[in-house]
């Protein structure tokens, strides 16, 4: 679908927008990987050999993975939004498309 008023002329792909949603999708799914692998969260606080080195790490860890969701929730809106974006641009190239049908048939 090309836009524009002749001087800020662009073109939209609903399929690429597609691929770009795809993308996106997938770093969702890694970032949560990431936060489900999280291995390294010890419950015993002496296993760094003192509690307080242990007390750091488990918050440290509580903020990482606190972090991680955040990011893994801006990707899943930067999915949805890429796709509602295709979507109307599919919806509207369809609308055109069959308004210019109506004309020609007259």
């Amino acid at each position: 679908m090309r836009i524009g008023d002749g001087g800020a002329d662009f073109q939209v792909d609903p399929a690429q927008l597609g691929g770009v949603a795809g993308e996106l999708g997938r770093a969702y799914d890694d970032f949560n990987t990431a936060i489900a692998d999280d291995d390294m969260a010890y419950t015993e606080q002496s296993a760094f050999g003192d509690q307080a080195a242990g007390r750091a790490w488990q918050a440290f860890d509580g903020a990482w993975t606190s972090e991680m969701a955040e990011y893994a929730a801006a990707l899943a809106e930067m999915v949805r939004n890429v796709e509602t974006t295709a979507q109307r641009y599919r919806e509207t190239e369809q609308a055109v498309t069959q308004n210019f049908l109506r004309i020609g048939a007259r």
